[in-house]
């Protein structure tokens, strides 16, 4: 490869790279529109086929041209004098490229987003504990890495550099692609960066469902886009900056049989699940009998329509203690305020004299925990470090046995009640079984590209966790406080599959699988109270309403209802990270799925499709811009109030069920 007079190599060389780069991309989406139009994450009316492709494309086509700009950068200032040099690093390049979009290709599949900042964080830079090898996503996508796949890696790693030689030798003859094929691809990055968004809604909208990411822009994105942010001025929300307005711009019917609750002051066993959807639990017969027992039973209480307000372990956590929306961002509070001086759940009932706990079968250290928790008067804190009797105990990436906890939890209980008979408890249980891969003491595991055999293995641990539901109660009435204990069950969020029918893809979304959760409560209190709670409620709702069932006015900081007195129709807000950057709504029977990367609005009567099929937001313009508008409102709101938390308590404060204004 000698550099001719007329075309000097480090030109043809800048092209074959950019031809090259360009090829991959493309076949890269290819594979990755043939698996998303194959219905393995579900259709929506809305939902196009390969037409869509000429608009997804813009992207791609930046990549590629970062990459050849990159392998330029390194191997142009020696293309003239070492040609074979400069060949052989443009091949590096391109194999390594290669080699990032299959993995990018099998990470979108497995996890169900692009390889960005925060997948790679927890992929590569998180330990549990130091010391601690295991890291919790790559536990969870080692049953997925086949035979099949590292053939696919190899040839991604070797197909590269045969194409640059062949686009190398076409280029150094002259045939190469001209004038109208450029045209063409300045055509396509305008309709990705400008059409798509620009015609997100109305009659011409198209929605992409992501399909438009490219993982190299998308990677670099997700680095640059906090540093963006800090650079631009905050946004200042109109009118109260302390409460916001949930009241629900249409009618929200829906029973709440919790206002026939008689309060009592009992001690509380608070159960947080992992990863489990109400989805979960179908079809029948439900792998957790014991937790849909106790809902039914006569001191029993279940939610029909409980939210997650967002789909992270720490965001959800965030909601249940304080009652507070979250932050808009997808860091937790933990980074963001973890001293914020909202008043716990726990704070609360330390302060009416409880003594409390809190038990995890995971690690403090995911998410740094323990920045939040540490301030929250809790007055024994144990997880999987330090768990009585976890040595020598089964554990696998995400945390120890649940029979150990569960033991350590009771342990606890019966402790305290020998050492201060004379004051009520509060113990938290927060499990780590039921989240990805579905691991217990015992459960075979497997490479699980089978959807069934996956399935299947997700309902034995939930089977697993039920029983320790069982473990506990049946505990409490051992000991003998089952009858002075209010029992709450909830699950911090869904598995992330989202969509009925969305196959393997897991990623953090608002559609139902992500955030409709069980929660269960079951007490003395509930007698005259018994059956379901259809009307539709968030996390925040749920320690207002435990401090109610106790007879503990709910601090000022709360933002939730208390059912036991309040019944008021509300919007749940819903959201998740990017790169789905969903913000939604909850409005009655309606739910709004707004993405934030392009504007595309989705509107669903979950009432009647649950399984969001049917996207009516072109038959209700007006409704959907209402919502997302609220929803909007949210974002500007809850960044403004958690990042200025204590100032503005302090010069706006107020108990915000008497809110009459409107934000």
């Amino acid at each position: 490869m000698t550099p001719s007079p007329d075309d000097p190599y480090d030109g043809s060389l800048a092209i074959a790279n950019f031809l090259t780069a360009l090829a991959s991309t493309f076949l890269f989406k290819l594979a990755l529109f043939a698996y998303s139009t194959s219905g393995a994450e579900g259709v929506t009316s809305s939902l196009l086929s390969w037409p869509r492709l000429v608009l997804c494309l813009g992207w791609d086509i930046v990549s590629a041209a970062l990459v050849a700009a990159v392998a330029m950068l390194i191997a142009g200032p020696i293309a003239s004098r070492f040609p074979r040099v400069a060949f052989a690093t443009s091949s590096t390049v391109q194999a390594v490229y290669g080699a990032f979009l299959m993995v990018s290709f099998h990470v979108a599949l497995i996890v169900g987003a692009p390889l960005d900042k925060a997948a790679i964080d927890l992929l590569f830079f998180y330990n549990a504990t130091p010391g601690r090898t295991g890291q919790l996503a790559m536990d969870s996508i080692a049953p997925y890495l086949t035979t099949s796949v590292g053939i696919e890696t190899i040839v991604a790693l070797a197909l590269p550099p045969i194409a640059l030689g062949f686009w190398s030798r076409r280029e150094q003859a002259g045939r190469v692609p001209g004038g109208a094929f450029m045209t063409t691809l300045a055509v396509l990055v305008f309709l990705t960066v400008a059409a798509v968004p620009g015609l997100a809604n109305g009659l011409l909208a198209v929605h992409t469902f992501g399909l438009e990411r490219s993982p190299l822009t998308m990677l670099a994105g997700s680095y640059v886009r906090g540093p963006l942010r800090a650079l631009r001025r905050a946004e200042v929300p109109a009118g109260d900056p302390y409460c916001f307005d949930m009241k629900s711009p249409v009618p929200v019917d829906g029973a709440n049989p919790l206002t026939r609750a008689t309060p009592a002051r009992t001690n509380v066993v608070l159960i947080v699940l992992e990863s489990i959807s109400t989805r979960s639990l179908d079809p029948a017969p439900t792998p957790m009998p014991f937790l849909d027992e106790l809902g039914r039973s006569a001191n029993g209480v279940r939610f029909d329509a409980h939210y997650t307000h967002w789909a992270q372990t720490m965001k959800a956590a965030f909601n249940i203690w304080c009652s507070e929306l979250p932050h808009p961002d997808y860091p937790p509070i933990t980074y963001i305020n973890p001293a914020i001086p909202c008043v716990s759940l726990t704070e609360a009932v330390k302060g009416a004299g409880y003594d409390t706990a809190i038990l995890t079968s995971a690690d403090f250290a995911f998410d740094s925990q323990i920045r939040f928790l540490k301030h929250r008067q809790i007055d024994f804190m144990a997880d999987r470090n330090d768990m009585p009797g976890h040595e020598g105990a089964w554990e696998n990436a995400w945390g120890i046995d649940e029979r150990v906890t569960a033991r350590a939890v009771l342990d606890w209980i019966e402790k305290q009640r020998a050492a201060h008979p004379e004051r009520p408890f509060f113990a938290t249980y927060n499990m780590a079984a039921g989240h990805h891969p579905y691991e217990y003491p015992g459960s075979p595991s497997g490479q699980w590209l089978d959807r069934d055999r996956e399935t299947a293995a997700q309902r034995a641990t939930l089977r697993f966790v039920d029983d320790r539901l069982r473990e506990i109660v049946d505990g409490l009435a051992r000991l003998k406080l089952r009858e002075s204990t209010l029992v709450a069950i909830v699950s911090d969020h869904g598995p992330g599959s989202g969509r009925a029918g969305m196959g393997r893809i897991r990623d953090a979304s608002i559609y139902e699988g992500s955030v409709h959760v069980p929660l269960v409560l079951s007490g003395p209190q509930l007698i005259s109270a018994h059956g379901s709670v259809t009307l539709p409620t968030g996390h925040i709702d749920l320690a207002p309403t435990v401090l109610g069932l106790l007879g503990i006015v709910p601090p000022v900081t709360m933002k939730g209802r208390d059912l036991t007195r309040d019944s008021e129709g509300r919007v749940v807000i819903l959201a998740t990270r990017p790169p789905l950057s969903q913000v939604g709504v909850r409005a009655g029977p309606w739910k709004l799925v707004h993405w934030d990367e392009t504007g595309v609005n989705e509107l669903f009567d979950v009432a009647h499709d649950p399984d969001e099929r049917d996207d009516v937001a072109k038959r209700h313009p007006e409704l959907t811009a209402m919502l997302e508008a609220i929803g909007h409102r949210w974002q500007t709101h809850s960044r403004n109030l958690i990042e200025n938390y204590a100032a503005i308590m302090e010069t706006s404060g107020h108990r915000c069920s008497a809110l009459a204004a409107t934000n």
